[in-house]
């Protein structure tokens, strides 16, 4: 197969706005429907280790292969657009149904996204200059998706009910389906021979470069700026790749090297160095895409060969996903941060070539730089600069009302990284379910942000600005993962308290902090979650002995949090035997269950005080997580 020559007095972006446009916008439902696919997973997740692994492959591995070979078969010129539309299709059911229904749709809407961007990547990448094009798709994909999110406080489109909800949809799918109609006459002269980087590309994306929630937890900096630094910087890679001699030997292999160290400090280094890394990673990831997805020796033409480079990419994708999530139930016995890591690395590698894209090896010679003009490519990166800007205004008015009493009204409730039973992330219901208690505190515990498994949203600020209430979060698991403290009032002399590991498999911690009540009184409030295991009896007991040696003795308390223990069992003794008073106990039904919040089995949620006396205690029945919450009144 010849190569096809270089227009050298044409820059890149020539006449392509529409097909880049169509990757930017496929790109973006894929991350949407990757994203969702967390919370559908979590409910295999329910039910145990194996049928988790089972349905991720079966949804990342097997079927994207398959949905390939069919449209490729059976719509030979069409397929982009076939797949675009179907992969639309699912979006919108999985918009509309709810429960089981769409569970099934939501699997269904990630494998088919992930087909149609395989197969629209692979068309545009098969042209001159097509693997910048791609890249620069990609990365405007991205910066789309964080502006999405900026704007809806990371709550995904597929959990808002209602018109609302409909409308994201149909803002998501009719565009990506409209631009497939424009480009289906389209053909290529190849495939990257690299479609594979598309799968460890796309597990960056979703937990690092297009997750705002991730990197605002991993920098300590609010929700919106380190949306801005993403958004930014991948508009910023974009004006990068526009200039066609910038792919140069030496900065191809600087950003292949800094990719995986990048990823790296993002993770394992806290406050201004990771969000300096991620906004860095950005730009390597890109330009690392427009090596690996070039086409000078374009890979072997056939139905076969594209099926297994699609399942290629989703297979590379969930076993990076897979892994690193695992390791909260099955210790991998290292940091299942250097999992994501192993993924920039095979990203990094991809990307590296011993000839520059779109430059003739024979005679050295390519594409002249154009001047810098804003044309049709450059402006594309203005959609999501806007939603930035409107993002930075929040998207509500607080409408709070508290009643004022003589004591302190404290709620606690496990949120499940929001993810009801029947398959939801309603963040709207959980803020009504706490507004209607009217608490002056709510201790929370596995709250997400950006955690995989419940779709990326930031529940610590989201739930915060809904609420207009002061927040303090304190990972436990990972930064994306954690026990959170809202109030009414400031919270001051605030203490994250590292808890022992013991048996595992997750390290926990506490979260402390003095909240003053209308007559100037300061009660310290803690929240805490224990581990989960039945079997951990004894890891529970020493985070028990932990927490309560960091604790002050004197001065009114409440620790409140998922003990993972039920009545009579050894944990609640111990703090009963030190002078705590339990509240159900004390002031409510000690029958009351809390776990799971469909047809309770079981009391495991607690709320204890020293010091303090409870004028009542309530468990509340609403499913909108797999705890019921608990609401006291507390007294002095």
């Amino acid at each position: 197969m010849s190569t096809p020559e270089v227009d050298s007095t044409q820059p890149p972006d020539a006449g392509i706005a529409t097909r880049v446009g169509l990757v930017a916008l496929v790109t973006l439902l894929a991350i949407d429907a990757i994203r969702a696919s967390g919370p559908v997973l979590d409910r295999a997740f329910a039910v145990g280790t194996l049928p988790v692994a089972l349905t991720a492959v079966g949804t990342y591995l097997l079927a994207p292969g398959l949905f390939a070979a069919l449209w490729l078969r059976a719509t030979r010129g069409s397929a982009v657009l076939v797949a675009v539309t179907a992969a639309g299709i699912a979006r919108l059911a999985a918009q509309l149904l709810t429960d089981q229904a769409r569970v099934v749709a939501g699997l269904l809407t990630a494998a088919l996204a992930v087909t149609a961007l395989v197969l629209t990547v692979a068309r545009a990448s098969g042209r001159t200059a097509g693997g910048r094009q791609a890249a620069i798709g990609i990365l405007l994909g991205v910066g789309l998706s964080v502006g999405i999110q900026t704007v809806l406080r990371t709550w995904d489109p597929l959990w808002h009910p209602g018109l609302s909800g409909i409308a994201w949809a149909l803002l998501l799918v009719l565009p990506a389906i409209g631009l497939g109609v424009l480009t289906r006459a389209e053909t290529s002269e190849g495939r990257p021979r690299r479609t594979w980087a598309l799968g460890p590309a796309l597990a960056l994306i979703l937990m690092v470069l297009a997750n705002p929630a991730f990197v605002a937890a991993q920098s300590g900096v609010a929700l919106v700026p380190a949306a801005a630094v993403l958004i930014l910087a991948a508009a910023g890679t974009v004006w990068v790749l526009l200039v066609p001699d910038v792919l140069t030997p030496v900065i191809r292999v600087l950003c292949a090297v800094a990719l995986p160290i990048l990823i790296a400090l993002a993770f394992m280094l806290p406050d201004v160095v990771a969000l300096i890394a991620a906004g860095l990673a950005q730009i390597a990831t890109g330009v690392v895409l427009a090596g690996s997805l070039s086409t000078r020796r374009p890979a072997p033409p056939g139905i076969a060969r594209t099926a297994i480079a699609t399942s290629g990419v989703g297979g590379l994708l969930v076993v990076i996903l897979l892994v690193y999530l695992l390791d909260y139930d099955l210790p991998l016995g290292i940091d299942n941060a250097w999992i994501v890591v192993a993924g920039a690395v095979l990203l990094a590698l991809s990307g590296l070539r011993r000839t520059t894209p779109g430059i003739d090896p024979s005679t050295g010679e390519g594409p002249v730089a154009p001047p810098l003009r804003a044309n049709a490519l450059r402006l594309l990166v203005l959609p999501s600069v806007l939603l930035l800007l409107v993002g930075w205004w929040r998207p509500w008015a607080p409408d709070v009302t508290v009643t004022q009493d003589d004591g302190l009204r404290i709620m606690d409730w496990n949120l499940h990284y929001g993810v009801a039973p029947d398959t939801r992330v309603d963040l709207e219901q959980i803020a009504r379910t706490i507004e209607a208690q009217q608490p002056d505190v709510v201790a929370l515990q596995e709250v997400s942000r950006g955690w995989v498994l419940g779709g990326g949203a930031d529940m610590a600020t989201w739930l915060a600005e809904r609420l207009d209430m002061h927040v303090a979060f304190a990972p436990a698991a990972d930064r994306q993962f954690g026990n959170v403290l809202l109030s009414r009032t400031p919270l001051t002399d605030v203490q994250v308290i590292e808890l022992p590991y013991g048996d595992g498999p997750q390290q926990r911690s506490a979260l402390t902090a003095l909240v003053t009540t209308d007559d100037g009184t300061s009660v310290r409030v803690t929240s805490v979650h224990l581990q989960h295991r039945d079997r951990n009896t004894d890891t529970r007991l020493a985070q028990l002995d932990t927490l309560l040696a960091a604790l002050p003795e004197d001065g009114p308390q409440v620790i409140a949090g998922d003990f993972n223990a039920e009545p009579g069992w050894a944990e609640p003794e111990l703090l009963l035997d030190q002078g705590w008073t339990s509240a159900v106990d004390d002031a409510g039904d000690p029958d009351a269950r809390t776990y799971p919040s469909v047809d309770p089995q079981v009391r495991i949620d607690w709320v204890f005080g020293r010091g303090v006396s409870f004028s009542a205690a309530t468990v509340l029945d609403d499913a909108s997580s797999d705890h019921r919450a608990v609401v006291v009144g507390v007294t002095e």
